[in-house]
């Protein structure tokens, strides 16, 4: 089953989603960009989707750590609102924004499981 690891520090909207994606997908969970790094120390995901903006630091800065390890997963940024062009912020890195609220969010994430075969 495919694996994907959640990052957000709003602890109510990682449950639901996680619990949303469990229905189809093995989920890890994690609420913020240090403990994601631990988990990705001894886990395998198939995507990786980040919240832009948490206490210890930004979704993007999560991205960064992760190409200086090396790990090459896809990855979705997430935010309440695109407030701060996250979109296009997102595409200049080469992945994948959602707002929070998109009605599609869970199409996106399926195709971008599908896509990593």
């Amino acid at each position: 089953m495919k694996q994907i690891l959640i990052v957000d520090d709003d602890e109510t909207f990682r449950c639901i989603l996680a619990k949303s994606l469990r229905k189809e997908f093995e989920v890890l969970e994690s609420f913020g960009v240090n403990d994601a790094l631990k988990k990705l120390e001894t886990s395998s995901v198939d995507l990786i989707c980040s919240d832009y903006n948490m206490r210890d630091g930004t979704g993007l800065d999560l991205l960064r750590s992760c190409r200086e390890r090396n790990i090459s997963v896809p990855f979705m940024l997430m935010s309440a609102c695109d407030s701060n062009n996250l979109s296009n912020k997102a595409e200049l890195y080469g992945i994948t924004f959602c707002e929070k609220a998109d009605c599609e969010f869970l199409d996106k994430v399926r195709a971008m499981i599908v896509e990593k075969k």
